[in-house]
């Protein structure tokens, strides 16, 4: 009996383009406030030089003790997965990163890059996708950070009806997330990366090539029915 074919992806993930902004007000002088940085990634024609669709959007903060003044409290009072982060690596009495850390991330240096958010669209799940758009943007914004930390939590709770479903949706994301070298911290549901070692560029390049053998959309012809205002791109 043969195997099924593999799900196409629903477009060429070489027409993948990441986005960066970070926000800063007029009077943020990053004393009181974490870097928060937003990565948007977009199908991009790159023959009419714009983006044809939404892939994934992932929202970071970089979070340094010696940076900003108060840093647990100004976390703790987010929503969302960084105030959860927050309270596991974070020691509320000195407001510094715990001791332990030191097992999990690089001992040297001061900031850690938290994933807030994470969201893929729902067309471009089960392939891997995000785990590499998340890797990408880690790899990038994660420069000389100790490492990086997330909560594995579904966003989208749309059809777990229960606490086995959630559990599922929780344990598939924990996969995800260890398949980039994260590695669970404390009891809390973190997850840490150390950014000092390759275990994130040797996951990226082994999932990268596992994607791209993929069946998907030849590019060109792709750009050329995206030009064509063809239906359903």
């Amino acid at each position: 009996m043969t195997s099924p074919e593999p799900r196409a992806l629903p477009g060429p993930v070489s027409a993948i383009r990441l986005t960066y902004t970070c926000e800063q007000g007029w009077w943020d002088t990053g004393e009181d406030e974490p870097e928060i940085w937003h990565v948007a990634a977009d199908l991009y024609d790159s023959e009419a030089e714009r983006s044809v669709e939404r892939v994934g959007y992932f929202e970071f903060y970089r979070a340094d003790p010696y940076a900003t003044r108060d840093l647990f409290g100004v976390l703790d009072g987010y929503d969302g997965d960084v105030g959860v982060i927050a309270e596991s690596i974070l020691n509320p009495a000195t407001g510094h990163f715990r001791d332990d850390l030191d097992e999990y991330a690089e001992p040297f240096g001061s900031g850690m890059l938290l994933l807030n958010s994470a969201q893929l669209a729902r067309p471009w799940r089960g392939f891997g996708v995000g785990a590499v758009l998340a890797g990408k943007a880690i790899a990038r914004l994660g420069f000389g950070a100790r490492g990086a930390a997330c909560y594995p939590s579904p966003l989208d709770r749309t059809g777990l009806g229960d606490d086995d479903a959630r559990d599922r949706a929780v344990s598939a994301l924990q996969r995800t997330w260890s398949s980039l070298g994260f590695r669970p911290y404390r009891d809390g549901g973190v997850y840490v990366l150390n950014l000092a070692t390759t275990a994130l560029s040797e996951a990226l390049s082994a999932l990268t090539d596992r994607i791209e053998a993929l069946p998907q959309p030849d590019r060109e012809e792709w750009e050329a029915r995206v030009d064509r205002g063809v239906s359903g791109v």
